[in-house]
């Protein structure tokens, strides 16, 4: 594990600008592996090669509702852990200083009553079958799960607390958390570091990155 460095920045456009520059973002992650629905290798590839603008999903009316409910949900966990400190940067940049191009930008940063560091991440989502909901049953949907593995590559943190509110077609919610420790995800972290890797060479060296299909 190398070192924790933290790039600042004061504004989103500074950020959108340091994040399509310095490499390969949490959110997009999921993407190189075949698990985004939303976007493809080739795609990320094209937009980290400067060949495609990202599509601008500023106007999206679920993206919109998750900025909104992201910091009630960030309260609320505080108030269900009042024993931890709970930091929020909004615009900070977090990398190891030996892969500056795995980096991720925070929903929150935890340090628990035993000085354990960790991540939180706020989601919320809309489920729209039995099949969606059951993607939240003991587990997080694997665009997610992608997610919090490549935060933890850019930290080196302990843990992930993943704090999702979920909401029915009736209008109605539910609050789930999850707790995700490094320690039991070592191979996980080794896997998706090696495909990171392996894409980024790609974006480097402007070849197409191999073909994977999106499931």
């Amino acid at each position: 594990m190398g070192t924790l460095k933290r790039e600042k920045l004061n504004t989103e456009e500074a950020w959108k600008v340091a994040r399509q520059n310095r490499g390969i973002g949490a959110s997009e992650a999921a993407a190189i592996v075949g698990f985004s629905p939303w976007m493809a290798a080739r795609d990320l590839w094209e937009i980290k090669c400067g060949m495609k603008k990202r599509e601008d999903l500023s106007n999206n009316p679920l993206i919109e509702q998750g900025h909104r409910m992201e910091g009630a949900i960030r309260e609320l966990y505080k108030a269900y852990h009042p024993e931890y400190t709970v930091k929020y940067r909004q615009y900070d940049l977090l990398y190891q200083n030996e892969r500056p191009w795995i980096f991720a930008t925070l929903d929150g940063e935890v340090t628990d009553e035993n000085g354990r560091h960790g991540i939180l991440e706020c989601k919320t989502s809309t489920p729209q079958s039995k099949a969606d909901w059951d993607k939240w049953d003991c587990q997080i949907p694997r665009p997610y799960m992608i997610q919090i593995l490549h935060q933890l590559l850019a930290t080196g943190w302990d843990f992930v607390d993943l704090i999702a509110c979920l909401i029915n077609k009736e209008g109605d919610f539910t609050v789930r958390t999850y707790r995700f420790e490094r320690a039991d995800h070592k191979e996980d972290l080794m896997w998706l570091l090696d495909k990171e890797e392996a894409f980024w060479d790609s974006v480097q060296n402007k070849m197409l990155p191999p073909m994977v299909m999106i499931i």
